[in-house]
């Protein structure tokens, strides 16, 4: 034992030393105090105490916990986390708690959670997935994440000595490894779509908005939200760039992108920039007429923002008359990446022009997708859409 000697402001002298405990019977971490004494023969009189109320103690700091049961603990880890993440995250994952997570633990005592009984949980939820039982939650890998993080959580608050969710086996989704994991429009029916908007009464303003915007979305790949929260000012008509700083969320509030990576600029074609031109000439006309004037691109001339829903709904129309699969907004998306992959596109370069933080991501997501040598992005959207 190291003992220091400490002179103090008023001239006086104490002495302190860092005292080596042992190692802690619970967490198993070599546990030191600090001691502080007026004299050397004090100092050790005090860590020679402080060694044996640790040994008294069981050899362990590990403090009793008020927390006795898991719901408990899940509500008290949800505050803690709600405001680390945006709205549409936090929404996300309180569904999965609220809807999952608590019906299935919320009532056990932690003392009762095993190991053994989170496992019979986690495989019967499983066993009903793969079975294609009626109301069974595909996604239960998001249940198991949850609940062992809560868990964890638990550890570091002390409530719990370990994670017993730690060991658990998470069984292989079959269902989930069946489903067509991208919904996007084949080249016929991407044609068969256009044709069918192309067909609508361009006069009637509705009609005109939303074709504009459904093109918009292929032509870029943006997503719903971002597109929905774009400004006039976030388009540069005359270089032919669409500038990605924003998003929606669920809540009609405008947010910062997904990631950093959904910060970008979307080079369009030529083909859309004359769209757009003569869509916010028509938008100019309509606001006028209401006596306004509009900052907002996809405007609905309500609300601040559109509602997604709203138009979600009005998407499935269009579907079933152009007679065509329902892919929803994101399928477009999906649609605007397999025309650039299958006409050569690098991954990379998609990777940018969709706003995916990994590249990894873009791989897994798309690669059933051909793949041929690498062009430049810019004018791959025209390209395909002239060449089906």
């Amino acid at each position: 034992m190291k003992i220091n000697e400490i002179k103090k402001k008023d001239g006086s002298t104490v002495y302190r030393a860092n005292v080596y405990l042992g190692v802690d019977a619970v967490t198993g971490k070599k546990v030191t105090t600090k001691v502080t004494a007026r004299t050397k023969k004090e100092l050790k009189t005090k860590a020679q105490q402080a060694q044996f109320d640790f040994k008294a103690n069981g050899s362990t700091r590990f403090k009793a916990s008020t927390i006795t049961t898991y719901k408990e603990l899940a509500l008290l880890w949800w505050e803690s986390y709600k405001d680390t993440v945006k709205p549409n995250t936090q929404d996300s994952v309180y569904k999965i708690l609220n809807n999952h997570v608590l019906p299935l633990f919320g009532s056990f005592k932690l003392d009762k959670l095993t190991t053994p009984l989170i496992q019979s949980i986690i495989n019967k939820l499983a066993n009903k997935t793969n079975k294609g039982e009626t109301g069974a939650y595909l996604h239960y890998d998001r249940i198991h994440a949850l609940n062992k993080r809560i868990l964890q959580y638990g550890v570091v608050m002390q409530a719990i000595p370990f994670n017993p969710a730690r060991e658990v086996i998470l069984p292989r989704n079959i269902q989930k490894a069946k489903r067509q994991k991208v919904k996007h429009f084949n080249n016929e029916e991407l044609r068969q779509f256009i044709d069918y908007l192309d067909s609508l009464d361009s006069n009637r303003y509705r009609y005109y908005y939303e074709t504009v915007l459904y093109k918009f979305l292929l032509a870029t790949g943006c997503r719903i939200n971002e597109a929905l929260a774009l400004s006039w000012s976030d388009i540069d008509l005359d270089n032919s760039v669409v500038h990605i700083t924003k998003t929606l969320n669920y809540r009609k509030e405008v947010n910062s992108p997904k990631s950093k990576s959904g910060y970008r600029d979307i080079d369009i074609d030529q083909q859309t920039v004359t769209m757009l031109k003569k869509y916010q000439r028509k938008q100019t006309q309509e606001a006028w007429k209401l006596g306004r004037t509009e900052t907002v691109v996809f405007s609905d001339f309500i609300h601040e923002y559109p509602n997604s829903h709203t138009l979600q709904t009005r998407l499935r129309t269009h579907f079933k008359h152009a007679g065509v699969t329902n892919i929803g907004f994101h399928g477009f998306r999906h649609t605007h990446a397999s025309l650039l992959l299958n006409s050569g596109i690098p991954y990379k370069e998609l990777q940018h022009r969709l706003g995916h933080s990994k590249l990894s991501m873009t791989m897994d997501i798309y690669s059933h997708l051909s793949k041929e040598n690498a062009k430049k992005a810019v004018s791959f959207y025209e390209m395909a859409l002239k060449s089906i």
